[in-house]
């Protein structure tokens, strides 16, 4: 069950970038309005990104490992290497 966001949430991942000498963890901050930030551990620079453009952009990344997913097993079926069988589909386009 899910409540609903009244004030800024603030997250510590386990994901790290190497920036400026130093690995630092990413922060997350979830806010009220429909935005999340996100920057780095002892920084003060932050991006933010509406919620839905995050949303969106899963289900695009989602869709489209589906479709590779779909012409790497056409490709085994039909007995090419992924690679020529998905520079052959482009080209006919």
């Amino acid at each position: 069950m899910t409540t609903t966001l009244h004030k800024p949430i603030k997250r510590k991942t386990h994901e790290r970038r190497y920036e400026r000498g130093k690995s630092r963890a990413i922060i997350v901050t979830l806010y009220p309005a429909g935005f999340m930030g996100l920057r780095l551990e002892g920084t003060r620079r932050e991006e933010t990104l509406p919620i839905e453009v995050a949303w969106e952009r899963a289900v695009k990344m989602r869709l489209a490992a589906e479709a590779t997913d779909r012409l790497k097993k056409k490709a085994a079926k039909a007995g090419v290497p992924y690679a020529q069988y998905a520079r052959r589909r482009r080209t006919r386009r």
